[in-house]
This record gives C-alpha cells, structure tokens and sequence, in this order.
C-alpha cells in the first residue's frame, strides 16, 4: 500500500470516524440506524495505517461511544461485561488482517482474493473472540460447544455479511479515488 499524504491520512481518519461514531452504538439494525462498522473500520486502519497510534484513537473511539450509549443513553448495558476486555483482542484481528492485506496489495484480481480471504478470516477471528468471550463469560455454568456452536451459526452470517458490504463500499471508494488521481496525475503530465 502506498503511503498516504499527512493531509490525506487526515482525512480518512476523519471520515471513518464519523462512520463508527454514526454506526456504533445502537447494536441492533433497523431502518433508523445503520449496522456497526466496527469491525470494517478496523480492518480499513489496518490496511491504511502501520502504526499502532490510529489504532490506539479507534479503540479509544470505540470505548467512548459504548460508554456514552450505555451511561448516557442507557442502551445496551448486558454488552458491557467482562468480556468487553475481549473486544481489544478481537479488533486488532482485524487490523491484523487489514495489515497483512496492506503488504499484498495490488490492483488485479489476485490482490481480490487476497483481500476476501484476508476480510474472511480476520472476521471468523474477531467473531469467535467477541462472542465466545461472551458467551463463555455470561453463560458460566451453562456454557458448551453445541450452544455456542448454534449461536454461532445463528449470528456469524450476520455479521460476515454486514462486515463484507462495508469492506465492498470502502474498496469501491478507493478504487474510485485511485481512479481519479491516476487521471489527475496523467492530465497534469500532459500539459
């Protein structure tokens, strides 16, 4: 991945801040709000950014919404458990799995596969850490692989889903800005 400008990079941090602080938080979608982003954004840093300070102000994002929501808004207090603690582990999967798609990135189909395969198993990763940490520590006494497995299947089509259509928006994003400076670069090479 080529390095962004400071004034660039700027930008990006902005723009997907605003999307977490417009996605996060409401937990369940509906026609008033969108699904979280989350999951997409970290994988997005990842991708953009080598250093762990973007990170550190995403997590940091992150922890402030969630704790808006729940002591401001009152919403969603049965995700703030032990198992928030887990949520740490379970992003920087996918930045993990943003930055080892960075290192392979190119403009062809074979960089695709990579980027599916990338955004595929940093998801399983992020899901079977965020919700088996949950499960195990709010189902204690009760907690078995079949049930999570069910629970599994139930709910991981949800978020592959959710998570692959904002990864899909962002890639036609960037192809796009790619495209246009490619033909900013060329008319100015031409005058």
């Amino acid at each position: 991945m080529t390095a962004l400008s400071k004034k660039h990079s700027l930008y990006l941090v902005l723009a997907m801040s605003a999307m977490m602080w417009l996605t996060r938080g409401h937990h369940m979608a509906s026609l008033a709000y969108l699904p979280d982003a989350s999951w997409a954004i970290f994988f997005a840093v990842g991708f953009y950014f080598s250093g762990i300070s973007v990170v550190i102000l995403f997590l940091a994002q992150a922890f402030l919404i969630d704790y808006l929501v729940v002591n401001r808004l009152g919403i969603g207090q049965s995700c703030f458990t032990a198992a928030y603690v887990f949520l740490l582990p379970a992003y920087l999967s996918m930045w993990f799995a943003g930055r080892w798609f960075a290192k392979r990135y190119a403009l062809n189909f074979g960089a695709f596969k990579k980027f599916v395969l990338a955004a595929f198993f940093g998801i399983v990763v992020c899901e079977l850490i965020s919700s088996g940490s949950y499960y195990v520590m709010n189902v204690p006494g009760d907690a078995s692989f079949t049930e999570f497995g069910s629970r599994l299947i139930q709910y991981f089509p949800f978020a592959l889903e959710i998570t692959f259509a904002y990864l899909i928006v962002g890639l036609v994003a960037h192809l796009v800005v790619i495209a246009a400076y490619q033909k900013t670069v060329h008319s100015q090479k031409n005058k």
